[in-house]
């Protein structure tokens, strides 16, 4: 029964931090509109591996490792902000070109292979990149999981929140890709793109010159 109550404060403290807007929506909204349903779907599974990785290495130690070690704070956060301008640069070159991306199937842009690879490596280099993710990791373990749970817990927790990152993320990116939104897309690409790039260069930004 304990061991339930605390399960249940840790997804619903995870999905509080979930459902906040930041770089994962605006990742996700510009690739449901660029390359399509499919590519956001797989961005929202690589953030979902994301989401694995920093919750085991939280469980076990490797986490409060890297928030103890400054220089290597430091270093996730310079690569997220540079990931977060590099997909800024591509929003607002994609903003500038004039010319209509070739359509697929269904009117969708026809993604190229490397784009297909990409959106999981997209989705887990952002989670992976991301410093805040880490320190959310290490304060939401040492609140309820204390040296004493056993590891089995720790385990189930990280599992759960996994299936929960994964099941928003592919909600919102089936919804961010529907005909609606894709429609509303083709009319003012050029306006979305440079806005989303403005916004992912902003959120990039702010994660250089934070501490």
């Amino acid at each position: 029964m304990v061991a339930a109550s605390l399960l249940a404060a840790f997804w619903a403290a995870f999905v509080l931090a979930l459902v906040s807007p930041g770089p994962n929506f605006a990742v996700l909204l510009g690739t449901a509109l660029q390359r399509g349903r499919a590519a956001a779907v797989k961005v929202a599974f690589g953030m979902a591996i994301g989401e694995a990785v920093w919750g085991f290495a939280a469980v076990f130690g490797v986490a409060l490792l890297a928030a103890r070690h400054p220089w290597i704070g430091t270093g996730l956060r310079v690569g997220g902000g540079m990931f977060l301008l590099y997909l800024a640069f591509l929003s607002i070159r994609a903003a500038l070109r004039r010319t209509e991306p070739e359509a697929g199937p269904a009117g969708e842009p026809a993604p190229s292979p490397a784009d297909a690879r990409g959106g999981v490596a997209r989705g887990f280099g952002l989670m992976l990149l991301n410093p805040k993710a880490g320190v959310f990791w290490v304060s939401l373990t040492s609140v309820f999981l204390t040296p004493e749970t056993p590891a089995a817990i720790g385990v189930i927790a990280v599992a759960g929140a996994v299936l929960l990152s994964l099941g928003w993320h592919t909600m919102l990116a089936v919804a961010l890709s529907a005909d609606a939104v894709t429609a509303a897309y083709r009319r003012l690409r050029r306006g979305l793109e440079a806005t989303l790039g403005v916004v992912l260069a902003g959120l990039g930004l702010r994660l250089l010159v934070s501490n």
